[in-house]
Parts: C-alpha cells; structure tokens; sequence
C-alpha cells in the first residue's frame, strides 16, 4: 500500500486518483499517523458488503443461541399442568390492566368535589335559557 501525505496528495492528485480507481489502496498519513485511505468504489463495497454480512451473520448467531436458551429452559423447567402459555398470558395481562384503567378512571369521576359538581350542576340551566 502506497502511503503518501496531504502535501503529496495536492501536488499529485490526478494520479494518485487514478491509481486508486485503478485497484491500488492508498494511505493518507500525516506526520507518521494514518489519516485515511482511498481505495476504488468496488473495493469499497466489497468492503462494506463484507462488514454487512459479518452484521447478519451476528444477529443469526445471536437468534440461535436465543432458541438453543429456550430450548433448555423448556427442559429444565417443563411445562406444569395450569400453566398458561404465552398467548393466554398476554390477553389476561391485557384484560388486567385494562380493568385497572377502567377501575382508576371510575375512581376519578368520584374524586370530583362536592362543591364543583354543584356549581356544574347550577351552571347547566343557565346556559340552558
């Protein structure tokens, strides 16, 4: 890999474009440090493809070793008779706190006080004439 620095990369810019789109990888240094390097658009993408599927590759390991975790548990803690499975669980969660909802809102119309319901209540034929 050809190394060349910003001055260089001034001076000399047509060329070294062009050994870049020509395949050649080139790193941009200053003062001994890498900066960057330029490399053509198709190793670009192989690159990235690369890197994209190493990504998917992750995330079905990952998936796998999630099923593998259920499957032991099943093993070590079987289903008991009464349990309820995961879609009966749900709807009764749902059901649960949508009774909870219900219940608070109830609760809410009670807490009204006496005085304004009162005055609501002297207001109605008021605006009623």
């Amino acid at each position: 890999m050809r190394v060349v620095t910003p001055t260089d990369m001034r001076a000399r810019l047509g060329e070294i474009l062009d050994a870049a789109s020509a395949g050649e990888k080139i790193l941009i240094a200053r003062d001994h440090k890498p900066l960057a390097v330029l490399m053509s658009v198709e190793d670009a993408d192989r690159l990235d493809e690369g890197k994209r599927q190493a990504e998917i590759d992750r995330r079905l390991k990952a998936l796998d070793e999630l099923v593998a975790f259920g499957k032991r548990m099943r093993l070590k803690y079987p289903p008991q008779p009464g349990d309820l499975g995961a879609v009966e669980s749900i709807r009764r969660d749902r059901e649960e706190r949508t009774q909870r909802i219900l219940e608070a809102a109830r609760g809410y119309d009670d807490e009204v006080p006496a005085e304004a319901a009162t005055a609501d209540s002297e207001r109605e034929p008021e605006a009623a004439q």
